[in-house]
């Protein structure tokens, strides 16, 4: 199991994250059981160098987060 957080804080939220978090919906079929989504406040970036919106795939902090992104390390964690 790998646990998914999506940074919806205001600057993350703005930056994308709002719609990351929906994206939880749309995640291939066969991750369903495998994968689960955990909106969170704020991951903690650094404002001075943030690179939003942010994302934490097990421990794995992910900037920049797509959802292409966050599926690859999913699977890559899960060793598919």
């Amino acid at each position: 199991m790998v646990t998914v957080k999506i940074c919806v804080g205001t600057y993350c939220y703005l930056m994308g994250g709002g719609q990351l978090a929906q994206w939880r919906n749309y995640i291939p079929q066969h991750l369903h059981e495998k994968v689960t989504f955990v909106s969170a406040s704020c991951l903690g970036c650094n404002e001075q160098n943030a690179k939003p919106p942010y994302a934490k795939v097990g421990d794995v902090i992910i900037e920049k987060a797509t959802p292409e992104k966050i599926l690859e390390e999913i699977e890559k964690q899960l060793s598919i």
